[in-house]
């Protein structure tokens, strides 16, 4: 185990936290925006990470890194971010990317059989059983995400537009969605959306808090859209759970990211559709941080 200075990162879609640890001890903390590869590219993820890593180890002269990384499922993902983090970060000693949702698991099940089932700016469900690891989702906002907070925003979008087109009577949802994209006309939505080289995949995902809340106000429009990521969610958690051979053995399900931190009516959707599917199970929410998890690995490098 390692005695020196250890940094372990939780990189996500929405923030990248870094907590640093001297013999033990925690010593620093440094933060950071965005560190998704898929979204942001190899280069602008490792030096965002890099940002944070360098602010919560501050001077010290050597160390060793366990970085938890939205879309390092793919282990050229993982391997390049691994290169170019050695790159940024000399005084690395030992550097290990993995998968966030690992983290994610072990922030809330410190071993053992389990499924996290994450869900911020994307989704993933991922469960360990022995060695034997399952991913289900987490595919990126252009192929999967589903129940994600950017899917309920991509949604709330949807409806905007259709607003703007004739095709459905202005509600709470769209009224809310093209507010909050500064959009008084189907022109300056459009412009919002796509004058960028990219999506603004965190822009959009932070349009969900918004819509589950109107969900919980009442609103139709937003408690269908809300229904149907539930559900989503759900179906990735229990296929995650049947291919690890953990759907008959009343599996652990930790729930993780921001927008399954708090009770709301997201939740008490997808605890119903669990516990209806996965008889038995045990629906926990994670006692540490990811990043706490990250260092724990760290320190074992």
């Amino acid at each position: 185990m390692n005695k020196g200075i250890a940094v372990g990162v939780d990189a996500g879609g929405t923030a990248t936290l870094a907590i640093a640890c001297r013999d033990g001890v925690e010593s620093g903390r440094g933060c950071a925006g965005p560190a998704n590869a898929t979204s942001h590219g190899i280069d602008a993820a490792a030096r965002t990470i890099a940002r944070a890593v360098a602010e919560a180890v501050g001077d010290a002269d050597a160390f060793t890194l366990f970085v938890g990384a939205a879309g390092a499922g793919r282990d050229l993902v993982a391997h390049a971010l691994e290169e170019s983090l050695r790159t940024l970060l000399p005084r690395a000693r030992t550097v290990r990317v993995e998968d966030d949702a690992r983290i994610a698991l072990r922030a809330a099940i410190l071993e053992g059989p389990g499924v996290a089932l994450i869900a911020g700016t994307g989704s993933i469900a991922y469960a360990e059983n022995g060695e034997r690891r399952v991913r289900v989702g987490g595919a990126g906002w252009l192929l999967s995400d589903e129940g994600s907070g950017f899917a309920i925003g991509l949604a709330a979008l949807r409806s905007a537009v259709r607003d703007f087109d004739g095709r459905m009577r202005a509600d709470e949802v769209t009224e809310f969605a093209a507010k909050a994209f500064g959009a008084r006309d189907r022109d300056a939505l459009l412009a919002a959306v796509y004058d960028a080289s990219l999506p603004n995949v965190a822009r959009i995902a932070e349009l969900a808090a918004g819509i589950i809340a109107l969900a919980s106000e009442g609103s139709r429009s937003a408690t269908k859209i809300v229904q149907g990521a539930a559900s989503d969610l759900g179906s990735l958690a229990c296929a995650a759970a049947k291919q690890a051979d953990l759907a008959e053995s009343s599996p652990t399900i930790a729930l993780s990211g921001g927008l399954l931190r708090e009770n709301s009516l997201l939740t008490f959707v997808l605890h119903t559709r669990l516990q209806a599917d996965l008889p038995g199970a045990t629906i926990v929410r994670g006692e540490e941080e990811p990043a706490s998890a990250a260092l724990r690995f760290a320190c074992s490098l």
